[in-house]
């Protein structure tokens, strides 16, 4: 055992096994035939740190961790600080990049990116490479293990226990959750190296934290783009854009975002504007913004080949695009036809692609959605670029794509963020994609594809939004309604209800399925679907702290049950209840036709939002869920700001004063954070923080409030008391 820098390595018969600190709770170990280590992905943003462990006896020690190290078969056995075991290695395949753990006491396994599956993926044998799910099933189903974004991190919980495995390989990559072997935990890569990093608690909070330190956070919202988010594809012409604008304004729906897909094009061309169908496209941006919205237009990565198109002609005179082992130019299709794809693993190819938005911006878009970027290749059995064509790195590398394909999303939002930033340097900056990796959530919100207008996929849409929340990726959501298929009023109806308390909220369907903007059906479908997205922005401030909180630690908005209540087992597998922060809980109805619904209550005092109920939990009730209702409950103890929607459009109009609603029954404690939603400035300190206190008492609880900076107007601040009265 020979100790370097940030760590040591040791030398067993197959090859090399290097150890290396990231703190006391995080430790990277690389099986390779190199004594030097390789670098990480470009998931990974942090390096290794000096002189956090001690060698006592082959027995690595930090603070919270030991590391016991077989010197022949390099497999290590980690126990917590307590000498509690809390990862064994069974085995280890250098040449297939595969070990198999022992499974010890994991109770549930969580995270793992974006699946269509349950919460608890113990039991679930699955892989990881970005696909274009469409193109292998007439609809998303649990039988597709490859969705659009690969991330491969879980987390193995218990209670008392939690730890997390970030495999740091962008190939192809698979894992085995006792599925095979109720005994045995097992992943592996098909190339590069056996390279993974465990992540400690022994809470859930506090590995989701070490692993965003890892690999990054989210960046501060617009505030706006918290807000309710209408799409189609496609409007197909800008007087049926300025035509859905004057509707959502004349029906009294809050919104902020509206989206261009493909058909503002000229013939599918990036970065091209139809003269035919777009012919005043400045002219109605600016009209939409006057409105009070934003508009995002889509971006995809395929290039059509059409000689005199000048980003094809730059790209191809420059080398930008994706090789042929040969050398040749890559052509595969997407709506282009031919297309060729940029190498955005260069950074010049990065560089030049971001300047292509300098023109849409000065149009007036404001924001960027980038699809098709796992990437899709209509051409391949595959439905992406073979594996061996060929990138290259900045240092002139050929690199396959078996290598790039995962991170090919990833590498696009990175240049498209970096264009808006570079572009407009004080305005936050937001990007929409299908694809990406770990780490994406440094540059990118993601929404989970083309779902369908069935009640099984939004049901499916809580574990997959939980489960990404849980993999770094905060800012995330599922179209509402269904974007293949046609929607019934009673599923918008119940989508929308969900989707109002899911980060990314965005009503979106295919061509050619019935319109199912929230007046296309009836009355009662458009006023209670107006209703939710009101409530959407009267919970505006408090989304906008929830993601200020991930933005600070990665800590997601949204979160399973089990996430604060990991003692309790009865939270291990509910799929049907999510936490909107720490203190509100959020019961979708998820069939049709049903007007009553069972919920679980975790210990603790619980409000019913709407009826003023007080329940004690540690149990089950029964609740009664006409259309009109979202079963929503409050813990005692919880402070939530609400605010005061004054009118359409969205949340420019939210104004005035917040109204702090304290629940009593136990103490509480909230930091409210105030800035201007828009620019950077709060970078320089132009922002305000109040804390507020609910000390609880049964007659009289009193609420104290303090502000610990000003540096931003702070508005006029109210209190409702909620009081308890047990059931």
């Amino acid at each position: 055992m020979e100790r370097k820098d940030f760590g040591y390595i040791i030398e067993g018969t197959r090859g090399y096994l290097h150890i290396l600190f990231y703190g006391s709770h995080i430790v990277r170990f690389v099986y390779s035939d190199q004594k030097e280590a390789p670098p990480s992905t470009m998931a990974v943003i942090q390096t290794p740190k000096k002189a956090v462990a001690s060698s006592e006896h082959d027995i690595l020690k930090t603070e919270k961790l030991s590391i016991n190290v077989d010197r022949e078969t390099l497999s290590v056995r980690i126990s917590d600080q307590y000498d509690h075991t809390i990862s064994e290695d069974l085995s280890i395949a250098f040449n297939e990049k595969r070990i198999e753990k022992k499974r010890l006491w994991e109770i549930g396994i969580y995270g793992n990116g974006e699946k269509y599956s349950w919460l608890n993926q113990l039991g679930v044998k699955t892989s990881n490479y970005n696909s274009d799910v469409l193109r292998h099933a007439t609809i998303h189903n649990p039988m597709v293990e490859q969705m659009h974004t690969a991330i491969p991190f879980y987390i193995g919980v218990a209670p008392g226990q939690a730890y997390g495995i970030y495999l740091d390989n962008s190939y192809r990559t698979s894992f085995d959750f006792a599925a095979s072997n109720r005994e045995k935990i097992s992943f592996q890569a098909e190339g590069g190296f056996l390279d993974y990093y465990f992540i400690y608690g022994p809470t859930v909070d506090e590995v989701i934290k070490n692993y965003s330190f890892l690999t990054g956070t989210p960046p501060m919202p617009r505030k706006k783009f918290l807000g309710y988010h209408q799409s189609r594809y496609s409007y197909e012409t800008e007087d049926e854009l300025l035509a859905v604008a004057e509707s959502l304004i004349k029906h009294k729906i809050p919104c902020d975002v509206l989206y261009v897909d493909i058909a503002y094009m000229d013939a599918y061309k990036v970065f091209t504007i139809s003269e035919k169908r777009y012919k005043n496209f400045k002219a109605t941006l600016q009209k939409l913004k006057s409105m009070g919205f934003a508009v995002v237009v889509i971006v995809n990565p395929g290039v059509k080949v059409e000689r005199g198109y000048h980003v094809y002609e730059e790209g191809r005179q420059k080398g930008y695009f994706v090789t042929k082992p040969g050398g040749d130019i890559y052509q595969g299709e997407v709506w282009p036809k031919p297309a060729v794809f940029p190498d955005f693993l260069r950074s010049e190819v990065r560089q030049w692609w971001g300047g292509l938005h300098r023109e849409l911006l000065a149009q007036g878009v404001d924001a960027i959605w980038n699809d098709m970027n796992e990437p899709a290749d209509f051409t391949q059995k595959s439905a992406t670029l073979p594996e061996d064509t060929v990138h290259r790195s900045d240092d002139g590398k050929e690199v396959s794509h078996a290598e790039v394909h995962n991170i090919y999303g990833l590498l696009q939002t990175r240049a498209t963020r970096g264009a808006l930033e570079t572009i407009e340097p004080n305005k936050r900056a937001f990007v929409l994609t299908r694809a990406g990796f770990a780490g994406t959530q440094r540059y990118a919100a993601l929404w989970t594809g083309d779902n369908a207008s069935v009640w099984e996929h939004m049901e499916c849409s809580i574990p997959m939004v939980t489960n990404l929340g849980l993999s770094g990726l905060a800012f995330t959501g599922a179209d509402v309604g269904g974007y293949q298929g046609d929607c019934s009023g009673e599923l918008l109806v119940r989508w929308t209800q969900l989707g109002a308390f899911l980060p990314y909220f965005r009503n979106h369907s295919e061509i050619g399925t019935v319109r199912q903007e929230p007046w296309e059906f009836n009355d009662e479908v458009l006023d209670i679907t107006r209703e939710y997205i009101r409530l959407r922005y009267c919970l505006l401030t408090y989304w906008y702290n929830l993601m200020r909180e991930s933005t600070l630690t990665g800590v997601p908005a949204v979160r399973p049950l089990l996430y604060h209540h990991q003692d309790d087992l009865k939270t291990y597998n509910i799929n049907d209840q999510f936490l909107f922060g720490e203190g509100v809980m959020v019961c979708p109805v998820l069939r049709p036709g049903v007007n009553h619904r069972m919920v679980y209550l975790p210990s603790g005092l619980w409000h019913d939002y709407w009826t003023g109920e007080t329940h004690v939990g540690g149990r089950y009730i029964t609740r009664e869920t006409p259309l009109d209702i979202l079963p929503l409950y409050i813990k005692a103890g919880t402070i939530l700001p609400h605010d005061r929607l004054i009118s359409a459009p969205g949340y420019e109009q939210t104004g005035g004063a917040i109204d702090m609603h304290c629940y009593a029954g136990d103490n509480g404690f909230y930091r409210l954070y105030i800035d201007d939603g828009v620019t950077n400035n709060y970078l320089q300190g132009e922002y305000s923080e109040l804390e507020f206190f609910l000390e609880d008492d049964p007659v009289q609880p009193l609420v104290k409030e303090k502000i610990t900076k000003k540096g931003f107007p702070i508005p006029e601040i109210n209190y409702k008391i909620h009081l308890k009265d047990c059931r």
